[in-house]
Protein backbone atom coordinates (compact mmCIF):
# COMPACT_ATOMS: atom_id res chain seq x y z
CA UNK A 1 0.00 0.00 0.00
CA UNK A 2 1.27 3.48 -0.77
CA UNK A 3 1.16 6.51 1.47
CA UNK A 4 -0.76 9.75 0.94
CA UNK A 5 2.54 11.59 0.27
CA UNK A 6 3.49 9.05 -2.40
CA UNK A 7 0.10 9.54 -4.03
CA UNK A 8 0.51 13.33 -4.05
CA UNK A 9 4.01 13.00 -5.54
CA UNK A 10 2.62 10.60 -8.14
CA UNK A 11 -0.05 13.12 -9.17
CA UNK A 12 2.55 15.90 -9.34
CA UNK A 13 4.85 13.78 -11.52
CA UNK A 14 2.08 12.62 -13.81
CA UNK A 15 0.82 16.18 -14.18
CA UNK A 16 4.27 17.36 -15.26
CA UNK A 17 4.71 14.38 -17.58
CA UNK A 18 1.28 14.11 -19.16
CA UNK A 19 -0.59 17.40 -18.83
CA UNK A 20 0.30 18.65 -22.34
CA UNK A 21 -0.20 15.23 -23.93
CA UNK A 22 -3.57 14.92 -22.22
CA UNK A 23 -4.52 18.41 -23.38
CA UNK A 24 -3.75 17.46 -26.99
CA UNK A 25 -5.85 14.29 -26.73
CA UNK A 26 -8.73 16.26 -25.21
CA UNK A 27 -8.46 18.99 -27.84
CA UNK A 28 -8.53 16.41 -30.64
CA UNK A 29 -11.87 15.15 -29.27
CA UNK A 30 -13.44 18.48 -28.25
CA UNK A 31 -11.94 21.04 -30.68
CA UNK A 32 -12.20 23.72 -28.00
CA UNK A 33 -9.36 25.04 -25.84
CA UNK A 34 -11.45 25.74 -22.76
CA UNK A 35 -13.24 22.40 -22.86
CA UNK A 36 -9.92 20.59 -23.37
CA UNK A 37 -8.54 22.31 -20.27
CA UNK A 38 -11.67 21.32 -18.36
CA UNK A 39 -11.24 17.71 -19.48
CA UNK A 40 -7.64 17.62 -18.24
CA UNK A 41 -8.69 19.09 -14.91
CA UNK A 42 -11.58 16.62 -14.62
CA UNK A 43 -9.23 13.72 -15.40
CA UNK A 44 -6.78 14.72 -12.67
CA UNK A 45 -9.59 15.20 -10.18
CA UNK A 46 -10.76 11.65 -10.95
CA UNK A 47 -7.21 10.38 -10.42
CA UNK A 48 -7.03 12.09 -7.04
CA UNK A 49 -10.48 10.93 -5.95
CA UNK A 50 -9.73 7.32 -6.82
CA UNK A 51 -6.25 7.55 -5.29
CA UNK A 52 -4.60 6.14 -8.44
CA UNK A 53 -0.96 5.21 -8.08
CA UNK A 54 1.71 3.66 -10.31
CA UNK A 55 5.19 2.96 -8.98
CA UNK A 56 6.68 4.37 -12.19
CA UNK A 57 4.77 7.31 -13.70
CA UNK A 58 6.85 6.96 -16.89
CA UNK A 59 5.74 3.33 -17.41
CA UNK A 60 3.73 2.27 -20.46
CA UNK A 61 0.91 1.05 -18.21
CA UNK A 62 0.63 4.46 -16.56
CA UNK A 63 0.75 6.23 -19.92
CA UNK A 64 -2.04 4.03 -21.33
CA UNK A 65 -4.10 4.57 -18.21
CA UNK A 66 -3.69 8.35 -18.41
CA UNK A 67 -4.71 8.37 -22.08
CA UNK A 68 -7.77 6.25 -21.29
CA UNK A 69 -8.79 8.59 -18.46
CA UNK A 70 -8.44 11.73 -20.60
CA UNK A 71 -10.28 10.16 -23.54
CA UNK A 72 -13.17 9.19 -21.25
CA UNK A 73 -13.26 12.64 -19.64
CA UNK A 74 -13.24 14.29 -23.07
CA UNK A 75 -15.97 12.04 -24.40
CA UNK A 76 -18.10 12.72 -21.31
CA UNK A 77 -17.78 16.47 -21.84
CA UNK A 78 -18.50 16.08 -25.57
CA UNK A 79 -21.65 14.06 -24.84
CA UNK A 80 -22.85 16.61 -22.26
CA UNK A 81 -22.41 19.44 -24.77
CA UNK A 82 -24.14 17.44 -27.49
CA UNK A 83 -27.07 16.69 -25.18
CA UNK A 84 -27.29 20.37 -24.21
CA UNK A 85 -27.46 21.37 -27.87
CA UNK A 86 -30.18 18.79 -28.57
CA UNK A 87 -32.28 20.20 -25.73
CA UNK A 88 -31.97 23.70 -27.16
CA UNK A 89 -33.18 22.79 -30.68
CA UNK A 90 -36.76 23.72 -31.50
CA UNK A 91 -38.68 20.84 -33.04
CA UNK A 92 -41.22 23.25 -34.53
CA UNK A 93 -40.77 23.57 -38.29
CA UNK A 94 -41.56 26.60 -40.46
CA UNK A 95 -44.34 24.67 -42.19
CA UNK A 96 -46.06 24.08 -38.83
CA UNK A 97 -45.97 27.79 -38.12
CA UNK A 98 -47.39 28.68 -41.56
CA UNK A 99 -50.30 26.27 -41.06
CA UNK A 100 -51.64 28.02 -37.98
CA UNK A 101 -55.16 29.23 -38.60
CA UNK A 102 -57.20 31.83 -36.81
CA UNK A 103 -60.64 31.02 -35.39
CA UNK A 104 -62.48 32.18 -38.50
CA UNK A 105 -60.45 29.77 -40.65
CA UNK A 106 -58.32 32.32 -42.53
CA UNK A 107 -54.61 31.56 -42.67
CA UNK A 108 -52.61 33.74 -40.36
CA UNK A 109 -48.92 34.53 -40.75
CA UNK A 110 -47.37 33.94 -37.37
CA UNK A 111 -43.70 34.20 -36.56
CA UNK A 112 -41.73 32.61 -33.80
CA UNK A 113 -41.57 35.83 -31.78
CA UNK A 114 -45.35 35.95 -31.57
CA UNK A 115 -45.49 32.30 -30.55
CA UNK A 116 -42.86 32.74 -27.86
CA UNK A 117 -44.59 35.85 -26.52
CA UNK A 118 -47.64 33.65 -25.80
CA UNK A 119 -45.66 31.68 -23.23
CA UNK A 120 -45.91 32.36 -19.50
CA UNK A 121 -43.11 34.64 -18.31
CA UNK A 122 -40.94 32.00 -16.63
CA UNK A 123 -40.87 29.95 -19.86
CA UNK A 124 -40.50 33.01 -22.07
CA UNK A 125 -37.41 34.12 -20.12
CA UNK A 126 -35.73 30.73 -20.54
CA UNK A 127 -36.49 30.59 -24.28
CA UNK A 128 -35.30 34.17 -24.69
CA UNK A 129 -31.97 33.41 -22.98
CA UNK A 130 -31.34 30.13 -24.81
CA UNK A 131 -32.70 30.81 -28.29
CA UNK A 132 -32.46 34.59 -28.69
CA UNK A 133 -29.45 35.56 -26.59
CA UNK A 134 -27.70 32.24 -27.38
CA UNK A 135 -26.68 31.71 -23.76
CA UNK A 136 -25.69 28.27 -22.54
CA UNK A 137 -27.84 26.40 -20.04
CA UNK A 138 -25.32 27.29 -17.33
CA UNK A 139 -25.33 30.99 -18.25
CA UNK A 140 -29.13 31.02 -18.41
CA UNK A 141 -29.34 29.44 -14.97
CA UNK A 142 -26.99 32.08 -13.57
CA UNK A 143 -28.87 34.94 -15.22
CA UNK A 144 -32.28 33.78 -14.03
CA UNK A 145 -31.11 32.56 -10.61
CA UNK A 146 -32.40 29.01 -11.10
CA UNK A 147 -30.73 25.61 -11.42
CA UNK A 148 -29.51 24.18 -14.73
CA UNK A 149 -31.97 21.31 -14.36
CA UNK A 150 -34.76 23.86 -13.95
CA UNK A 151 -33.63 25.66 -17.12
CA UNK A 152 -33.70 22.41 -19.08
CA UNK A 153 -37.14 21.44 -17.74
CA UNK A 154 -38.66 24.87 -18.40
CA UNK A 155 -37.24 24.82 -21.92
CA UNK A 156 -38.67 21.35 -22.50
CA UNK A 157 -42.08 22.52 -21.24
CA UNK A 158 -41.89 25.67 -23.37
CA UNK A 159 -41.29 23.54 -26.46
CA UNK A 160 -44.32 21.40 -25.59
CA UNK A 161 -46.42 24.52 -25.11
CA UNK A 162 -45.27 25.89 -28.46
CA UNK A 163 -46.15 22.62 -30.18
CA UNK A 164 -49.58 22.76 -28.57
CA UNK A 165 -50.08 26.39 -29.63
CA UNK A 166 -49.01 25.53 -33.18
CA UNK A 167 -51.53 22.67 -33.28
CA UNK A 168 -54.24 25.10 -32.21
CA UNK A 169 -55.28 23.72 -28.84
CA UNK A 170 -53.61 25.37 -25.89
CA UNK A 171 -53.98 22.74 -23.18
CA UNK A 172 -51.78 24.65 -20.77
CA UNK A 173 -53.77 27.85 -20.58
CA UNK A 174 -51.93 30.24 -18.30
CA UNK A 175 -49.37 28.33 -16.27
Amino acid sequence: MHSKKASVRFIEKTYKLYEQKMYHVAYSVLHDEGLAEDAVQEAFIKLMKHNVYFAEPESDDCKRYMITVIKNSSINIYNKKKKEQEIICFPVSDTDIKDISSEDGTEEQTNIEELVSCLPEKYYLVVNCLAVKNLSVKETAAELGITEANVRKRFERAKLMLKTIVKGSNVYGTV
